[in-house]
């Protein structure tokens, strides 16, 4: 396993570095006007330290978590997954992005992750309240209303 994760992550490794280059070269612009590079140059070097994390563990011998290959898989929750999300893309729209944000992760905590009822929700109030603020109040990105004013 731990040769896997020695090419892989050094693989890995390479192409973020590859894709921090180029997108460094479409342009970053500024903080307030990001460039067509900004996006892909964080995701590519936030990959890439991952990859860099591995790396490292894999040369200085640490074992990796042992992971079950052909496991059983749960059918039921990837199903409900996908139906969960084409729901909160159809009705984003009409009952808003906090409402729609904050039923899904709900759903997804209480349903899926199989937690309690009071950690479910004040994770998924928690989870919608920051999104709708870091995409509304610092991003500036314009987000479905629906039944609320804001």
């Amino acid at each position: 396993m731990r040769r896997l994760d020695l090419y892989s992550s050094a693989f890995w490794l390479a192409f973020s570095t590859y894709i921090v280059v180029e997108s460094y070269r479409l342009g970053l612009g500024e903080w307030d006007d990001p460039g067509p590079g900004y996006f892909p140059f964080g995701a590519a070097a936030l990959f890439g330290c991952m990859a860099l994390s591995v790396f490292v563990k894999s040369v200085r011998g640490a074992s990796s978590p042992k992971t079950v290959v052909g496991g059983r898989i749960h059918w039921q929750n990837v199903i409900m997954v996908l139906v969960a999300m084409v729901l909160y893309t159809f009705l984003l729209n009409t009952i808003g992005f906090v409402l729609c944000t904050f039923l899904i992760v709900l759903f997804f905590i209480r349903v899926v992750a199989l937690q309690r009822w009071t950690k479910s929700f004040t994770m998924a109030l928690y989870i919608a309240i920051g999104s709708f603020l870091l995409f509304s109040f610092f991003l500036k990105a314009p987000l479905p209303k629906g039944f609320f004013l804001f």
